[in-house]
């Protein structure tokens, strides 16, 4: 019985010691910036000896990209399993997609310092560039781009050309994240409005004619002749 609880017990603490790490690799980057953070920093902080660092994680780019999948794991998890088994119409599947990063990033003040540090560092440091597309922005494209065929399949949403520029859609979500990294508290945006006006205004310009919905409900077919 002991043979079988020490490697159960040996996985537990490695989990552990590895979400230690990353909560302070994230605080790290996210006060100091990628070049200045030095792996000391994040032992130091983490109250582990570098060596253990090291143990887990072979060097800061690998560290890092690790936080950054660590951040984005709530948004984009499982994201096509998601998607594939969703039993609703497309507008709900993509008010879904579209409300997580708001709840997981725009009201989240730690993510967003990951997203001034990708946005200030991605020029001298390309490979952050990389990680932030492969770990964030293409997955998340894709997904958008499945709800949207899938909508204009059902006859739900009308052909549009934001299936090739699923960008469109998540634009607003990012110009809140950037408004609070420039404005901070002194004119904060009411999110939840701002992302209502947001779904809203999506959702009405991807329905064909004759479907409207009203902010943060199903939709509902209008006849014609009621218009």
């Amino acid at each position: 019985m002991t043979a079988v609880k020490q490697p159960v017990r040996k996985r537990t603490e490695t989990t552990r010691r590895k979400e230690q790490i990353l909560a302070a690799a994230f605080d790290e980057f996210a006060i100091n910036g990628y070049a200045a953070t030095r792996l000391d920093d994040v032992a130091r902080r983490a109250r582990i000896a570098k060596g253990t660092v090291f143990l887990h994680f072979k060097s800061k780019r690998l560290l890092f990209g690790s936080v950054v999948r660590h951040m984005i794991q709530p948004v984009l998890g499982n994201v096509d399993a998601f998607v594939a088994g969703f039993s609703g119409s497309a507008a709900e599947l993509l008010r879904e997609l579209l409300s997580r990063p708001y709840n997981e990033v725009a009201k989240n003040e730690k993510a967003r310092g990951i997203i001034r540090l990708l946005i200030a560092e991605a020029r001298n440091f390309p490979q952050l560039s990389e990680i932030y597309h492969r770990e964030i922005i293409q997955p998340g494209m894709t997904a958008i781009r499945l709800v949207l065929e899938k909508g204009i399949a059902a006859g739900e949403f009308q052909p549009t050309a934001a299936v090739d520029f699923p960008q469109i859609l998540v634009a607003p979500m990012v110009l809140a994240v950037v408004w609070a990294l420039i404005n901070g508290e002194r004119r904060a945006l009411d999110l939840d409005s701002f992302m209502a006006a947001h779904l809203e205004f999506a959702l009405n310009g991807l329905r064909h004619a004759g479907r409207r919905a009203e902010p943060g409900k199903p939709t509902v077919m209008v006849p014609r002749e009621a218009q």
